[in-house]
């Protein structure tokens, strides 16, 4: 695939992962949306409870006309409480307030009791103790009149009603009406007074500012106990983690959706990218395969022609040079044709192997012979460490030899031509394993093209660029016929100074 259609359909695909992306995102947005206005309608469900049970417990429990004989007195038109005690050990367990009428004589308006702890209720155990005067209030039907307020006038509440809006009651109280509507979370609270900008309960966790601008809001009701605007605040640290939890399974769904979609596209992609890497690669095999090929085939065709004309070669020595030319090179064509149909049947696993016992260190004397001439045209030098005492292996002779003539001509074409040519090739027994190396002290590999070095048609050079002959078949028919032998070849290197393969061979006893 060119590389002008791959980029416009990689970018159609990331685009189209983009837009089913937003999409998605949108989804979840909706669905946040519509359980944070569920969420919304509970809470002002609970607020309403709270708020009710605050202005019931508030009011309290009307007490008996005989204990407020000694509130008929002037002195208490003034706002006042009177404090429980517990009769054995002298704690306060409630307390008596009223707001006093006086235009009817001694009689009491509202006169409510409130019990800290109701198991105080009907035990016999309280004594009352003395009215105390609290704050001044208004006139009683001036009560929630807000241009009547003056400093003092009932603008917070009295001590009392302060220490039974308690942070523990108010926890309790606001947990049980959360379970009521099925919500278990997390919460801090406050109770705020908005006309003196004063916390009542400060809130326990998070700062007070952060609490302010809480969404969720509820006015307590003005009372004879208060006038003055006074809200009960309510946080939800985790709000929108409870949200997630109570979508998980959309959630879930849009995540795998989401994944899907993304690995659908990396894969794509992958493959994509993948098959121009193999088509770049075969390309390149192909031209090299091709700048391989002309030479033999413009040789043939020159020699031959020089044969063909009369008269233009008599000598009969002449003819046979030329003769001999010709059958060299197309022998070399026929080894190219027959190297590339191997590499075919090893890929499709249909190659043949002729098994029978080889001596690999007479294999190497072999091959090291017929090359020695070139390396020492190039001034190098080819040493054997042949120190294997098994050299005996189960194996096809051709293609052992192919595989050794492969490894040191590579040592050969790779060569650095700043140095001296030197070429090792050693071989030594582990247990079960006749162990080849091949070492030379050539340009070197790069880490980034080691992983590749195997495969078929892989060349470290591309183009049109031939510092070094081959079409990129050898390594691969290396590898292939190595592993068909039961044996691991592995190859390291470090660029500019040197290449080792190392290849392993079983040994058959």
């Amino acid at each position: 695939m060119k590389k002008r259609f791959l980029i416009p359909l990689a970018f159609l695909l990331f685009l189209a992962a983009i837009l089913l992306v937003v999409a998605i995102f949108r989804l979840y947005v909706e669905a946040e949306t519509q359980q944070r206005n569920i969420f919304k309608d509970e809470i002002q469900t609970v607020g309403s409870e709270v708020i009710e049970r605050i202005n019931w417990v508030l009011q309290g429990d009307t007490l008996d006309l005989q204990d407020t004989a000694a509130l008929q007195t002037p002195l208490f038109q003034k706002f006042s409480k009177k404090h429980l005690f517990d009769s054995i050990t002298g704690n306060k367990v409630g307390v008596v307030k009223a707001v006093l009428n006086f235009e009817d004589k001694n009689i009491i308006v509202p006169l409510d009791t409130i019990y800290f702890d109701t198991t105080y209720r009907s035990s016999g155990r309280i004594k009352y103790g003395k009215w105390e005067t609290d704050i001044d209030v208004l006139p009683y039907e001036d009560i929630g009149k807000k241009s009547k307020y003056r400093k003092g006038v009932q603008m917070s509440m009295d001590s009392a009603t302060i220490q039974l809006l308690n942070r523990d009651f108010l926890n309790r109280i606001i947990k049980e009406a959360l379970i009521d509507e099925n919500l278990v979370l997390p919460f801090d609270f406050a109770l705020y007074n908005s006309l003196s900008a004063t916390f009542i309960v400060p809130p326990f966790e998070i700062s007070t500012d952060e609490m302010l601008k809480s969404r969720y809001l509820f006015s307590l009701k003005s009372s004879d106990k208060f006038v003055a605007p006074h809200y009960l605040i309510l946080y939800f640290p985790t709000e929108r983690g409870f949200f997630l939890q109570r979508m998980s399974n959309t959630v879930g769904l849009i995540g795998l959706f989401l994944f899907i979609i993304l690995l659908i596209a990396g894969i794509t992609l992958s493959a994509l990218y993948k098959q121009k890497k193999v088509t770049d690669i075969k390309n390149d095999f192909i031209n090299n395969m091709t700048h391989e090929l002309k030479t033999p085939i413009a040789t043939i065709s020159l020699a031959a022609e020089a044969l063909a004309e009369k008269g233009v070669i008599e000598d009969e020595t002449l003819k046979m040079t030329y003769i001999s030319i010709i059958k060299h090179e197309n022998d070399r064509l026929k080894e190219m044709v027959n190297n590339v149909l191997q590499i075919a049947l090893l890929r499709k696993g249909q190659l043949k192997m002729n098994m029978q016992r080889v001596d690999v260190h007479k294999v190497i004397k072999e091959v090291a012979e017929n090359i020695l001439l070139q390396i020492s045209s190039k001034q190098g030098k080819l040493l054997l460490f042949l120190d294997a005492e098994s050299y005996i292996i189960n194996a096809d002779l051709t293609h052992i030899q192919n595989v050794i003539i492969n490894l040191v001509e590579n040592a050969v074409k790779y060569s650095d031509k700043d140095k001296k040519m030197k070429i090792e090739i050693s071989t030594k027994n582990s247990k079960k394993y006749l162990i080849l190396r091949i070492k030379d002290n050539g340009i070197g590999i790069s880490k980034r093209n080691l992983k590749h070095l195997f495969d078929d048609f892989y060349r470290i050079f591309k183009g049109n660029v031939h510092d070094a002959k081959g079409y990129g078949l050898g390594l691969g028919y290396v590898k292939k016929i190595v592993n068909l032998h039961g044996g691991t070849i592995e190859v390291e290197s470090e660029l500019k100074k040197w290449t080792l393969f190392t290849i392993y061979f079983p040994i058959k006893k």
